[in-house]
């Protein structure tokens, strides 16, 4: 095994960690097509899909603290002595031990206490459901240490980590399978909790063989610019967790279903931002790190600008055509067993305007990794929480106004105005970075996806029938011929081949 985790490139890394995604979402697709056939959309499956999300919005918060802050202090450190950064990394290791340990504790103890002050579900919906919340503590802590582990072998370059993401999937199937009829939807959870205790036990094994880890090195008093820093990307960080738990604290209150049907959409909206994205940035964040390090700006500019073109390349199709044929491709993947049409509309009327926000992402990501490896998080902290906090104040008012589904468009509305503000910042900070000349770029190659979009919206209008994977099928080979045409003109699909071979 250990041969596997001798240092990859950047290229290999990024190949690797798309193609251990896609097989984990493929599988994750097939347990979520479960999960609607046992269980369809109702208050437990609220209840568990709450869990799952708001474990995630946790799970993001300290991953983008590692990525951020902790990850380019250590190899800052190390770039000044050999394994300067590793008393830093112990520290932060021993921090998740703690972590993991204290939610532990909490889910034996008083998980409905604490599931009662975060959610609007009744008490007796949570005490029902106390043996899913206990697991579902353990497997909090659990995913917050493997996180970290992942991001320490990734800092030097031990990409192959990313091979063992397929057992996040894998696992929690099995247990469906086995258990699902007899032990309910907890048994997911059972599976998760047991993929990451082996990852655990696998990572700390290569960091002790193949990097010589020495796990009793006492972590150092951190720079002030290390402090300044990190505090100042989790309150951001922060001000994000308020803001994607507080639609599911609202939608918890509301009618039954409402959680699930969100949780539905969002695997099919957010799977290009798990397989893709988060994976190429993740890698390209390392290799910008790098670049600042050097003060190379002009090869930052240059990796930013060609990493965030191959990225809405592939996304903004997925984007375009997903949003127009969302009920279709909501039926094709849920609609069976207990997920009925009421639950396609719920889940439909969530996935259009998660697309839009999906396509955010390459350009928001990208742009955060710029922040954090010129270490400017100080910075830019202003600028990142006034977008935030737009969006805090908006959600309630437009929900109680509009409904259960205002609130992904109120997000959208907040990302524009983001970009702007991002725009401020990259003037006044960054201004080696070509950051209107990316966003004009974006916007032409949604505009050519758009355009390429007519045909196939024309056939679905006068042309199609009832079965909805034939009208997928059928738009999508229209779509797709259209697009092809119209990139080979605009030159985007010449760029985007360059870009793919330099990345293979």
């Amino acid at each position: 095994m250990v041969h596997l985790f001798k240092p990859t490139s950047y290229r290999g890394g990024a190949a690797m960690a798309v193609g251990a995604t896609l097989a984990w979402k493929i599988v994750s697709f097939a347990n979520a097509l479960l999960v609607a056939l046992y269980f369809g959309a109702d208050r437990a499956t609220d209840v568990y899909f709450y869990l799952i999300m708001a474990t995630g919005f946790g799970l993001t918060f300290l991953q983008r603290m590692n990525a951020a802050a902790v990850i380019p202090e250590a190899m800052t450190l190390d770039a000044q002595t050999t394994g300067g950064g590793r008393p830093l990394l112990n520290g932060f290791l021993y921090f998740y031990l703690l972590i993991t340990l204290a939610l532990g504790a909490a889910g034996i103890f008083f998980p409905v206490k604490v599931m009662e002050a975060l959610s609007l579900f009744s008490i007796e919906e949570l005490v029902r459901e106390r043996n899913l919340l206990t697991w579902s503590f353990w497997m909090f802590g659990l995913q917050l240490l493997t996180a970290y582990l992942i991001a320490v072998l990734e800092m030097y370059r031990r990409f192959a980590s990313s091979l063992f993401t397929p057992l996040n999937a894998l696992l929690p199937l099995a247990c469906l399978v086995l258990l699902g009829r007899t032990e309910g939807i907890v048994s997911m959870v059972y599976g998760f909790v047991a993929a990451n205790a082996v990852q655990i036990i696998v990572f700390l094994w290569i960091l002790k063989k193949e990097l010589s880890w020495n796990f009793f090195l006492q972590p150092k008093r951190p720079s002030h610019v290390f402090v300044k820093n990190l505090i100042s990307n989790q309150l951001i960080e922060l001000a994000n967790i308020a803001a994607g738990v507080l639609p599911l604290y609202l939608l918890s209150g509301l009618s039954a279903g409402l959680v699930s049907a969100l949780n539905y959409a969002k695997q099919l909206a957010e799977s290009p931002t798990e397989i893709l994205t988060l994976r190429v940035t993740n890698v390209s964040k390392i290799q910008l790190t790098e670049s600042a390090a050097k003060n190379d700006t002009n090869q930052l500019n240059a990796d930013f600008l060609s990493t965030l073109h191959f990225l809405l390349f592939l996304l903004t199709p997925l984007a375009v055509f997903t949003a127009f044929y969302a009920p279709e491709i909501v039926t094709l993947f849920f609609k069976r067993g207990e997920f009925d049409a009421q639950d396609v509309r719920q889940a439909a009327a969530f996935l259009r305007p998660l697309l839009g926000l999906m396509l955010f992402m390459g350009p928001i990501l990208m742009q955060n990794n710029v922040v954090a490896a010129g270490r400017k998080l100080k910075e830019f902290l202003p600028y990142a929480l006034s977008g935030i906090v737009l969006f805090i104040v908006l959600t309630p008012p437009s929900v109680r106004a509009w409904g259960a589904f205002a609130f992904p468009y109120v997000q959208v509305g907040c990302c524009f105005v983001g970009l702007y503000l991002n725009y401020l910042f990259f003037s006044k900070y960054c201004p080696y970075i070509s950051y209107g000349p990316s966003l004009r770029r974006a916007a032409r190659l949604l505009a050519v996806n758009v355009i390429a979009l007519f045909p196939s919206a024309v056939y679905a209008f006068f042309g199609a029938g009832t079965n909805p994977f034939v009208t997928v099928l059928i738009g999508g080979v229209i779509f797709l011929a259209g697009l092809f045409w119209l990139t080979r003109r605009s030159g985007d699909w010449d760029d985007f081949l360059r870009q793919l071979f330099e990345r293979v």
